[in-house]
């Protein structure tokens, strides 16, 4: 029973952090702002897909602190990125035509009908950014300890696109990887003549069919078929989020200013408890059970229903310490733009645990002594709109030809 509850536990968290993410829309959700409001937010994304050029900062961060099974006491993970982005003629028009892909059938038919958008976008569009991971310690020391290998707790990836080619320094991270002598320093994959090459062969047209296909069939090991079940499940009823917005409500907050620029800012929140006990999502956990997405030790169906009954009654309790919401920052000065975005979802579970100890389902001696935490934010802030930017190949690099990529097993 233990095992079945942590199954379902995480299995809700993964599922409730993916509202945040679903507030982004290709048509904002305006629930009851006003026409004016509505008609910003709308202006802002139509504006944001013709921008050819840009600057962002992006942070990812996730925690998992106090959980049984864990391991250990805290594993975090903060991820950045830093960098400039350019898009040309090809590349724009390609990303207006790709505005619409929100789902995994809609990218199926996109690669199997015009696979040359996703080619012209790639060979159009230009970055230059450096990524860096920030590991917690005890997270660092445990990974050490299970790969064997020593893993730093801070790294930096440096990553170009330019004319098709992705150039990435992995000197950082060469001590990782088998052979990493050989890979420190720039390495250039021709990635734009492989994706030309694999048009003009039909493999995205395969591809798609494959995307289509049961997902169980696309993995090499039970777990990984559960697993890429479970993604699926999630990305398609995620595909229609005007079958969640009844649980969402959105709102202006107080205006702000965010590099220089005033904005207008725009929240969005769920009704967890209310979303819990629906129907809907109700149906979308057993339906992953009933599939066998979940494992072998996952909860029944008839356990998920009666377990998800439970949470409903008991949700002032067990939700009061949870927050999902998003945030979306419109700057004010025509052309609108999206300048900054933001996810939360955060979860104290130290009720559903003291429960679950009432119950037996937890040993005693294994609930966490300190705060019991699931928790998943990002934030991406946009600068410099259609300015130029400068983003130029490393001189020192190793290129990987086409031809070789083709080639390798």
């Amino acid at each position: 029973m233990r095992s079945k509850l942590i199954s379902l536990l995480l299995v809700m968290a993964l599922l409730l952090a993916s509202f945040s993410t679903a507030f982004a829309q290709a048509e904002p959700f305006c629930g009851d702002l006003s026409a004016d409001d509505c008609e910003l937010l709308t202006v802002a994304m139509q504006n944001m897909l013709g921008v050819t050029s840009y600057q962002a900062s992006a942070e990812y961060r996730g925690v998992l602190a106090g959980l049984p099974g864990l391991g250990i006491d805290e594993a975090a993970v903060t991820v950045t990125v830093d960098g400039s982005f350019s898009y040309g003629e090809e590349a724009v028009a390609a990303a207006a035509a790709l505005a619409g892909v929100q789902t995994q059938e809609d990218l199926a038919a996109v690669m199997a009908e015009s696979p040359e958008v996703l080619v012209d976008f790639y060979n159009g569009w230009s970055f230059d950014m450096v990524i860096v991971v920030d590991i917690s310690e005890e997270l660092a020391e445990a990974l050490s300890a299970d790969i064997g290998v020593p893993v730093p707790d801070l790294f930096s990836v440096p990553v170009k696109l330019v004319d098709g080619v992705l150039y990435v320094n992995l000197t950082d991270v060469a001590p990782l990887l088998e052979g990493g002598e050989s890979l420190a320093g720039w390495l250039g994959f021709e990635f734009g003549p492989v994706l030309e090459a694999a048009a003009e062969q039909g493999m995205f047209e395969a591809a798609a069919t494959q995307m289509e296909m049961d997902p169980s069939m696309l993995a090499d090991s039970p777990e990984n078929a559960a697993l890429a079940a479970v993604l699926f499940a999630v990305q398609s009823s995620l595909s229609d989020p005007t079958a969640f917005e009844q649980y969402m409500a959105v709102s202006r907050a107080e205006d702000d200013v965010i590099n220089d620029m005033d904005v207008a800012v725009f929240v969005t929140k769920m009704d967890i408890p209310a979303l819990i006990s629906s129907p809907e999502f109700i149906d979308l956990i057993k339906g992953l059970a009933e599939s066998g997405s979940l494992g072998e030790g996952a909860p029944s169906a008839a356990e998920i229903e009666q377990a998800l009954t439970m949470l409903s009654f008991m949700g002032p309790m067990l939700f009061q310490g949870l927050v999902s919401e998003s945030t979306t920052a419109v700057s004010l000065e025509e052309p609108n733009y999206i300048v900054a975005q933001t996810t939360l979802f955060s979860w104290d579970l130290s009720g559903l645990l003291q429960m679950a100890a009432m119950t037996g389902a937890l040993p005693a001696e294994e609930m966490p002594s300190g705060a019991s935490l699931v928790e998943f934010s990002t934030s991406v802030v946009n600068s410099a709109f259609n300015e130029p930017q400068t983003i130029n190949a490393p001189a020192d690099a190793t290129i990987i030809p086409a031809e070789s990529m083709m080639a390798a097993p």
